[in-house]
């Protein structure tokens, strides 16, 4: 039975509600948000006002000990693009949540001062917060683990959710966080400072256990099987950060460079690996443990030790800001955590500054100091600056996208996609399935919504539509897939990958993924797919799903967050990159440059992809 707790700050109630046939038919997680946003959430209303709906909820195979079935999603109208918001994090806040009984949360109204909200098993209560409030997140974990228990998983928002700051993150307790699209803006404009949860033990209820067993069993002999495995665990996401230099496909310096003479001895996986790594970390029911407990073992930050390091934080703030010092990137990174900042657009709206500085296009007198690559003395500044909403900080707080608006010519170094700051990879280095679907990510410029199962990261791409085949007949023989869809992505036989079709089905594989809670890691999105996904549910929730089922619902999710955001205004010419990577090449060392894209091959792919959707643009 799947539960629903609806809350109202403004009068603290609190209601449970029985959603099991809404977790049947939108699968759990993601896919329940989606549909709950579309009738909470009144069409227009501002993202910071008390009718905003704040949504947390935990996959459907969280607690069933599938591997890495730990994962919740956090869901509401975005400060950021004004459009559907949402974002995924692991840790074990979403196993406690379930532990607690209640696989879903709404978070309505606003509370009259800043509020706590405890789930303590059975109980539900709120206690005031004005003490904490203007507190880092850290200072309020630790205030919640001393003063309620430390077995509370606690959900927080720091001084940039607080202020409003367009991409405000909710925090997972030290070192996760819901980070993209603005959520803790939400938390902070209805007053909530932490949602503190304590479970009651073991889940009960699943229908068929010994079923369940079986495919828990089978799941992770495909994982630990995939080729995938060995390289993910040995460096969780950083694998790729050698050979996103390698290719020239990095940030670099806001997106004008994409590869750096020194990056592998600064910056790359086996530097990281070698120098700075102490053990692995793992989120909860996970064997492939991709996170990493670090420490610096000399220099100005020696004994510093934190969780990381993550791709995400090198290709930010190491690559689009150019920072070579790993320690330094844990520094920000940090700093950003404690005080509740998204890491990605913090990192953007710094790189869209200082070029603006560069050109002469914001002075040093109105910055108060000259910004500058790879200055962390500047960096660290601008973070505080930007969770405060102090002088500089104010323009850079509401995301570049408003920023560009207010500095004149500087359009072209505000790179977004529909309002949200683009991450991680250079589409110039190769128009993929992956680097498209920034473009029809219903949350925005963002690279974790379309991933391919079975990409070639160094593979060609024979015109703009297709990728080289990156697997044999025989894997794609194996693969978990619909045979219509196997036909109409590969062909038959299988000769390459259509961008457009492998796209769609991309996002409604990670779909399915962050419904039920798993993660979207190389070893989970290469082996398991629809069929596997369905026989899980069926044995967890009784269901009774088939692989056809289980994608259409995934269809139904997809064409729900496409609707909210029609309805708030988006248009589909916002389905393009910023110009700079139709009129610039991409500078990669010594190697030749990446052309620009052309502007009507993305755009013929793109409305490819819309009719493949039964959507005309």
């Amino acid at each position: 039975m799947a539960i629903l707790l609806k809350i109202n700050l403004t009068d603290k109630t609190r209601k449970k509600e029985t959603i099991t046939n809404l977790q049947y038919e939108y699968l759990g997680g993601l896919g329940v948000n989606s549909k709950l946003a579309a009738e909470l959430i009144p069409p227009g209303c501002h993202p910071l006002s008390e009718d905003n709906v704040l949504l947390l909820g935990a996959g459907s195979l969280v607690g069933t000990g599938l591997p890495t079935a730990a994962r919740s999603e956090a869901t509401a109208k975005s400060p950021l693009s004004g459009r559907f918001g949402t974002a995924n994090s692991g840790g074990s806040w979403g196993f406690k949540l379930k532990q607690a009984g209640i696989d879903h949360l709404a978070i309505m109204g606003k509370a009259e001062r800043p509020t706590i909200l405890y789930i303590d098993r059975e109980e539900i209560f709120f206690e005031e917060a004005s003490y904490l409030w203007g507190e880092e997140t850290w200072f309020t974990i630790d205030w919640i683990h001393k003063n309620k228990g430390r077995d509370f998983q606690v959900a927080c928002i720091g001084p940039a959710g607080e202020n409003g700051v367009a991409y405000a993150c909710i925090q997972n307790n030290y070192h996760n966080a819901w980070g993209r699209t603005g959520l803790g803006a939400v938390l902070g404009s209805k007053n909530l400072k932490a949602i503190a949860i304590r479970g009651k033990g073991k889940i009960e209820g699943i229908p068929h256990p010994q079923e369940l067993a079986k495919i828990r069993k089978e799941a992770l002999q495909k994982i630990k099987e995939d080729n995938s495995f060995a390289y993910t665990k040995k460096y969780g996401s950083m694998v790729v950060s050698s050979p996103f230099n390698k290719s020239g496909a990095l940030p670099g310096r806001n997106f004008t460079a994409g590869s750096f003479p020194n990056w592998e001895e600064t910056r790359g996986r086996r530097h990281f690996l070698e120098t700075y790594r102490e053990k692995s970390l793992a989120c909860h029911s996970c064997p492939i443990a991709c996170s990493h407990w670090s420490r610096v073992k000399e220099g100005p930050f020696a004994g510093f030790a934190t969780k990381g390091l993550e791709v995400t934080f090198a290709l930010e703030f190491g690559a689009r800001l150019d920072l070579s010092s790993i320690p330094e990137i844990f520094k920000c990174v940090e700093l950003c955590n404690r005080l509740g900042l998204d890491v990605i657009s913090t990192a953007a709206s710094i790189g869209f500054l200082i070029e603006c500085s560069e050109k002469g296009l914001i002075t040093e007198n109105e910055i108060g100091f000259l910004p500058a690559w790879g200055n962390y003395q500047h960096i660290i500044r601008l973070i505080r600056l930007i969770a405060v909403k102090e002088g500089i900080g104010k323009l850079l707080a509401g995301g570049i996208r408003r920023a560009a608006e207010i500095v004149p010519g500087s359009k072209n170094f505000a790179l977004h996609v529909k309002g949200v700051e683009m991450t991680c990879r250079d589409p110039r280095a190769k128009p993929d399935t992956w680097a498209l679907g920034y473009l029809t990510n219903t949350r925005g410029g963002d690279h974790l919504r379309a991933r391919s199962p079975v990409e070639l990261f160094f593979g060609d791409l024979p015109d703009y539509g297709h990728e080289e085949l990156g697997v044999t007949p025989d894997h794609i023989a194996r693969l978990d897939m619909p045979a219509g869809l196997k036909e109409i992505i590969f062909g038959n036989p299988p000769l390459g990958v259509s961008i457009p079709h492998m796209i769609s089905y991309a996002e409604d594989l990670i779909t399915i993924i962050n419904s039920t809670g798993l993660c979207i890691r190389p070893p989970v999105l290469r082996t398991l797919g629809p069929d596997f996904y369905a026989r899980a549910l069926n044995a967890a929730t009784g269901s009774t799903h088939t692989a056809n089922s289980v994608m259409e619902a995934a269809g139904k999710i997809w064409h729900l967050q496409h609707r909210f955001n029609r309805r708030e205004g988006e248009t589909y010419d916002e389905y393009t990159f910023p110009e700079r990577f139709y009129t610039e090449p991409l500078p990669r060392g010594k190697n030749s440059p990446h052309p620009p894209l052309s502007r009507e091959n993305v755009r013929h792919i793109i409305e490819k992809y819309l009719h493949f959707r039964g959507i005309m643009p």
